[in-house]
């Protein structure tokens, strides 16, 4: 099979690149859609919590444990065709979401649409580390990881309108735009073979062991904010309004600071970059614990959006460093079943510590992961160097 060489240019918008971040786009307008008014259909069936909660699992879970089929079937079909695989059962299967009021389907249909998620994402992940220069891995997988954010940020936005009319309507629209990723993968990835050879898991883990500990670290935080941050300020009696207000600077923190600080990364290193972010992170999420006024609360939300997000193209890229390309794939696949096993446990660890101890715990677990964080990355630091 004939390679593509990722040394051509250093350019973060050489060939194959900018597909990559438009199908990070609709990969997040995808999942911003889907996943709440999937939420909504359910409570307006009158749907128990639990069981709403546990179909949004069962997607994380389908993610996870759909990796290793996804990564034979890469070896085997190529990054077009199995990208397109999953584009079009993501298109195929969402739609059929409104078309039922059986929960049994409605669970069967979120594990294919984890599955068809799970195609595209390590698709995506591995074609980023693949295509890629050593000089500019970082900022590609910053790129990459804004597109994801803005898509998920509008995919709400684009839904709610058209839900209010019918949800059919804004599953069909969903469906439609992640067809269009056809179109892109097709158009704008280069038609040549990619060779991935089987590897080591035990192998690949070892070698990733930094890297998979920010994914889930990452997923475990993330979700935790995104599922129980609002439970917990409802609870300290905040409104709507304020909520939705905080959310707005989480994500515009993560918007803002990716790009530059993926960049500093490139430049600077890395690690460095990294342990900067996670400390800031730490910071961050322990004043958002302790903060009692909106104005203290908002700006921390803003500093944690901005320290958290940069974490997960970071961790990715370190994937490119650490393997051959031969192992890519292997290794995008390994990493995005810990983040989907870090979403999953976020929220349900989260909430029982927050049961057994008091709403101010919330973060507690975060923290506790992130603090471990810190002597795993100095550890890695002269690792690194001597490569």
């Amino acid at each position: 099979m004939q390679e593509i060489s990722s040394k051509a240019s250093t350019s973060p918008f050489s060939t194959g690149l900018p597909a990559l971040y438009i199908i990070g786009f609709i990969s997040g307008i995808s999942m911003g859609l889907f996943t709440p008014f999937i939420s909504t259909l359910m409570a307006q069936y009158q749907v128990n919590d639990i069981l709403i909660g546990a179909n949004s699992t069962v997607f994380f879970l389908a993610i996870a444990l759909g990796t290793p089929l996804v990564a034979k079937i890469l070896r085997q079909l190529g990054l077009r065709q199995t990208m397109t695989l999953g584009l079009i059962l993501m298109a195929l299967s969402a739609p059929l979401f409104p078309m039922t009021t059986q929960v049994s389907l409605w669970f069967v249909i979120r594990a294919v649409m984890g599955i068809a998620c799970c195609f595209y994402f390590v698709c995506g992940q591995t074609a980023l580390n693949y295509f890629c220069h050593e000089g500019n891995r970082a900022i590609v997988n910053g790129i990459y990881a804004l597109s994801f954010s803005v898509g998920f940020g509008l995919g709400p936005v684009i839904g709610s309108g058209l839900y209010n009319v019918s949800p059919k309507l804004t599953f069909f629209l969903g469906s439609i735009l992640v067809l269009s990723g056809v179109v892109v993968v097709w158009i704008g990835l280069p038609n040549k073979s990619v060779s991935f050879q089987p590897s080591s898991r035990q192998g690949i883990f070892r070698k990733l062991t930094l890297s998979l500990y920010g994914a889930f670290a990452f997923g475990f935080a993330e979700s935790t904010i995104v599922s129980l941050y609002p439970v917990y300020l409802l609870r300290e009696k905040y409104s709507v309004e304020q909520i939705g207000y905080t959310f707005s600077l989480f994500v515009v923190g993560g918007l803002l600071a990716t790009v530059p600080v993926t960049h500093f990364a490139d430049r600077f290193g890395k690690l460095k970059i990294l342990l900067i972010s996670v400390c800031i992170l730490i910071f961050s999420i322990l004043s958002l614990s302790f903060a009692e006024n909106t104005m203290s609360i908002q700006i921390f939300a803003f500093t944690t959006g901005a320290s958290l997000t940069p974490v997960f193209p970071l961790a990715l890229a370190l994937i490119g460093d650490k393997l051959s390309h031969n192992e890519l794939s292997s290794g995008s696949a390994l990493f995005t079943a810990i983040y989907s096993f870090g979403c999953t446990a976020g929220p349900l660890l989260s909430s029982l510590v927050m049961e057994i101890f008091d709403n101010r715990y919330i973060f507690s677990l975060v923290v506790l992961l992130l603090i471990l964080f810190i002597p795993r990355i100095v550890k890695e630091q002269p690792k690194m160097k001597s490569n």
